[in-house]
């Protein structure tokens, strides 16, 4: 097989396998998502930020605007974008290794979820993937803090037209999309922790099923 076609190969699998992985998270979520108060946060949480795409191009957008925030949004947002950067790198390199061990065991596009979760437990990294779910829950907690920020709204409003001159309009509405969806909630709490909680028991009936 030509090097072209292995790398053919790879991308639809890795497509294959995200889009598996954000119908398990719709499926999983279906009732908050289908909750009014958190349809917003819903959508850009389970749709937006996980959704079953190439990242590279919007994680090498987030780089460059992490340095063209600084200095010009409130601090904490800054950090935030860079725990959104580490997020993303952590889950697209976990899903790259997962491509890797589903072509050496001649799993294709066409996975079920007997072969995935096979795979996903061979990988032997329980902590990290603990660690996945636990960051991507700070992430979530530390956008809902900076909603409420009036600084912030400046902030990214004034940034926001920028970011369009310079050819990264479409990161800065991601984040902003990310940010209304959070401002329109007074509480977090429930939502976060009912994601905490079943992200866990889907990570642990993985391992003991083993």
């Amino acid at each position: 097989m030509t090097d072209t076609a292995q790398k053919s190969d790879f991308v639809d699998v890795k497509r294959a396998l995200q889009g598996f992985q954000a119908a398990r998270l719709n499926a999983t979520y279906a009732d908050l998502k289908s909750d009014p108060q958190y349809e917003k946060i819903g959508v850009f949480f389970f749709e937006k930020l996980y959704a079953p795409e190439d990242f590279s191009f919007r994680d090498a957008s987030i780089k460059k605007l992490q340095r063209v925030l600084k200095g010009k949004v409130y601090r904490g947002m800054v950090s935030a974008v860079s725990q959104v950067i580490e997020l993303h790198e952590l889950s697209d390199r976990l899903d790259d290794r997962m491509v890797d061990d589903m072509l050496a065991a001649g799993i294709g596009p066409d996975m079920d979820m007997d072969q995935y979760q096979m795979i996903y437990r061979g990988l032997d990294n329980y902590d990290e993937r603990i660690y996945q779910i636990n960051l991507s829950t700070e992430v979530t907690r530390a956008f809902h803090r900076l909603s409420k920020k009036w600084i912030v709204a400046l902030s990214l409003k004034t940034v926001r037209t920028t970011a369009h001159m310079v050819g990264m309009g479409k990161i800065i509405d991601f984040i902003y999309e990310g940010y209304e969806g959070f401002r329109a909630m007074k509480s977090i709490d429930f939502f976060v922790d009912t994601v905490q909680a079943r992200e866990l028991a889907w990570h642990n009936e993985i391992w003991n099923g083993a």
